[in-house]
């Protein structure tokens, strides 16, 4: 028998925007970028960078590893889009069709122009091995893109090779995936209790993860065709939490707010322990599915929670810097590697590792800031104009 969930009268509608989760956006999606060109260091074989490659080491080790988590940003990402959805929804009814329009809108012309520039500039940059790095890299833009993939990568949905051109791309097909079932997830929120949607999104993450590791042992090319899908099971329990910390937001600042400091720095050192060491658990104890990704879970809530409720973290969430951050966060995250592999097989044995990365880094902020204004904004407005309503460009920051 089902539990219906607290009714409007008992819980307080939630507030249309969270400007300081803005913030927390574009830190995360900085992160991702400082992974990235961490990773690069990693993968560097000069032995001239085996000291930085100790001291990235050594940092992974560290509660800093939060200012450079790649995969766990990721996480929070999913939370806060789980958190935003829930809020536009709950802000008005929508018809599905309406929904789907402003959410394609928001997300896909973004991504369509990110596609076409990572595959161009690996048709003109790449196709040729780098003996300078390892593997992964050698992954990347090695051949042009042929007319299946370009369709793959077109149509989105279901794409299993999304990442040898742009390889941020596969977080944006469990976007899209999970943004058209979320109306589901929405009614399954009002309608039960809190711990009947956690329970069924951990069922739902077993369930996934275990027919991904048992298709990949009886049938590897029916598991590489399900994959995203099977990955998008998963990830919607973080998209749950997103919408649940949502709905029940003005209850989470209560709980907080009666937290004794002692109490708050245990909390805080609990999320970051869980955020720092939950993959080195995981490969230490050989775990290859996504199902880690619940070990990693209560640090995402943890960076959530302070970003919505803690005093001295929205101060500093409301200054210039993380606001434009948050600002340009969707196209940060769409176009930093596309900038760091033109640079990587532009310019890799001219000139040294250490020169080649600072200048990248130079050219991602002011390469990710045009594409904002020129792809990102305008997608925003087009999708505020096809649906006639004055709502206000701030509102959607998070949606990236």
């Amino acid at each position: 028998m089902s539990h219906p969930a607290s009714s409007p009268s008992t819980s307080q509608a939630p507030q249309r925007h969270v400007a300081s989760l803005d913030a927390l956006r574009g830190v995360a999606a900085l992160a991702v970028v400082l992974f990235h060109v961490t990773l690069l260091v990693q993968q560097s074989l000069d032995p001239q960078v085996q000291g930085l490659q100790a001291l990235t080491h050594t940092l992974r080790l560290t509660p800093l590893f939060v200012f450079f988590a790649g995969s766990e940003s990721v996480l929070v990402f999913f939370i806060l889009s789980g958190f935003v959805l829930y809020l536009m929804l709950s802000a008005r009814p929508l018809p599905y069709a309406v929904y789907v329009r402003r959410r394609l809108l928001r997300l896909y012309p973004p991504y369509l122009v990110a596609v076409l520039v990572s595959m161009g500039l690996a048709i003109m940059l790449g196709g040729r091995p780098l003996a300078e790095f390892g593997p992964w890299v050698n992954t990347l833009w090695q051949r042009p893109p042929d007319p299946a993939t370009v369709w793959q990568h077109v149509l989105v949905l279901g794409n299993p090779n999304a990442e040898p051109y742009d390889f941020v791309l596969w977080s944006l097909v469990q976007e899209m995936q999970i943004s058209l079932i979320f109306p589901l997830l929405y009614a399954a929120i009002l309608r039960f209790k809190p711990s009947a949607i956690v329970a069924g999104g951990l069922g739902l993450s077993v369930l996934a993860n275990a027919a991904a590791l048992i298709l990949a042992h009886a049938a590897p090319s029916l598991a590489y065709l399900l994959t995203p899908y099977l990955d998008s099971l998963h990830y919607l329990m973080f998209f749950a939490i997103g919408a649940l910390m949502a709905r029940h937001n003005a209850a989470l600042g209560r709980w907080y707010g009666r937290l004794s400091v002692w109490s708050k720095l245990l909390l805080l050192a609990g999320g970051l322990a869980s955020y720092t060491y939950s993959h080195l658990l995981m490969i230490h104890f050989g775990i290859a599915s996504r199902i880690g990704d619940l070990l990693i879970l209560p640090g995402a809530f943890m960076l959530v929670l302070l970003f919505s409720h803690s005093r001295r973290v929205i101060r500093l969430a409301r200054h210039t810097a993380p606001q434009f951050l948050g600002r340009i966060s969707y196209s940060l995250y769409l176009y930093h590697g596309v900038v760091l592999l033109a640079f990587v097989f532009g310019l890799s044995g001219h000139l040294p590792l250490g020169a080649l990365l600072l200048l990248a880094g130079l050219s991602i902020l002011p390469v990710s800031t045009l594409a904002y204004h020129l792809v990102e904004r305008p997608s925003i407005l087009w999708s505020r104009q096809r649906l006639r309503t004055p709502a206000p460009v701030t509102s959607d920051r998070l949606q990236g």
